[in-house]
C-alpha cells in the first residue's frame, strides 16, 4: 500500500510585511497655514471627506495587514504538510517510525499557526475577531487529535496506524483561507494580501491528500 502524503498548495516563506504609510493630507496643510496666519476657519466639506479617505485607506491597509498575517498561519500548516515524510509500510518498525516523525511534523507545524494566530491583534472588522477565534479552536481540534494519535503510536506500534491516517484525514480537510469569503472586508483584504494570493492561486482552499 502506498503512504498518504499531502500535495502542498502555494508556500510562502518569510515574513510578508503591510507597510503602513503616515500620509499628510490636506486637512493638515490647511491647518498649519491657520496656524501661521493666526486665523482659524470652519472645516470645509472638502478637508472632511480628505480625512475620510484617509481613514478609510488606513482602515483597508489594516485589513490587508490583518489578513496577511491570519494567511501566514495557514501557511505554516502548508509548510508542514509539504515537509510530512510518507508512511514506510514495509515493516512494523518502519511504518512506527515514519508515522511518529509525520505527526511530529504535522504538529509543530500547527503550533507555529497556532502562535501566529495567537498574536494576531485586533481588527475593528465585525466578523474578524469571530473567525480568529473559530480557526484556533479548529487547529487546536486537529492537533489535539495528532497528538492523540501519537500516544497510541507509543502504546500499539505500528496498529496505531488507522489513528494516523485519520489525522491525516482531518488536516487535509481544513478549509485554509475559506474562512475569509463569510467576511467581505476580509475576502476583498484577501485578493491584496501576499500570502493569501499564494495559497489560493491553485484555485484551492484546502490541503488535499493523495495517495
Amino acid at each position: 500500500m502506498g503512504a498518504r502524503r499531502f500535495a502542498a498548495i502555494g508556500v510562502v516563506s518569510g515574513v510578508l510585511g503591510v507597510a503602513l504609510l503616515a500620509g499628510c493630507g490636506q486637512a493638515s496643510d490647511t491647518r498649519s497655514a491657520a496656524q501661521r496666519t493666526g486665523t482659524t476657519g470652519p472645516t470645509s466639506s472638502d478637508d472632511r471627506d480628505d480625512r475620510d479617505e484617509d481613514g478609510d485607506a488606513a482602515g483597508g491597509r489594516a485589513a490587508v495587514s490583518w489578513v496577511e498575517h491570519y494567511c501566514q498561519a495557514a501557511a505554516e500548516v502548508v509548510h508542514s504538510a509539504s515537509r510530512m515524510p510518507d508512511i514506510d509500510t514495509s515493516t512494523p518498525q518502519r511504518t512506527t517510525a515514519t508515522s511518529a516523525e509525520l505527526l511530529t511534523v504535522m504538529i509543530d507545524g500547527l503550533d507555529s499557526a497556532l502562535e501566529r494566530l495567537g498574536n494576531l491583534g485586533e481588527l475593528r472588522v465585525e466578523g474578524a475577531k469571530r473567525l480568529r477565534h473559530s480557526t484556533i479552536e479548529t487547529y487546536t481540534a486537529v492537533r489535539d487529535h495528532a497528538a492523540d494519535a501519537q500516544r497510541a503510536l507509543r502504546e500499539k506500534g505500528a496498529d496505531a496506524v488507522g489513528a494516523v491516517r485519520e489525522t491525516l484525514d482531518r488536516i487535509g480537510g481544513l478549509e485554509l483561507v475559506g474562512g475569509l469569503d463569510d467576511v467581505p472586508t476580509l475576502r476583498e483584504a484577501s485578493t491584496r494580501a501576499d500570502t493569501c494570493v499564494q495559497l489560493t492561486s491553485g484555485g484551492r482552499t484546502s490541503i488535499a491528500p493523495h495517495s
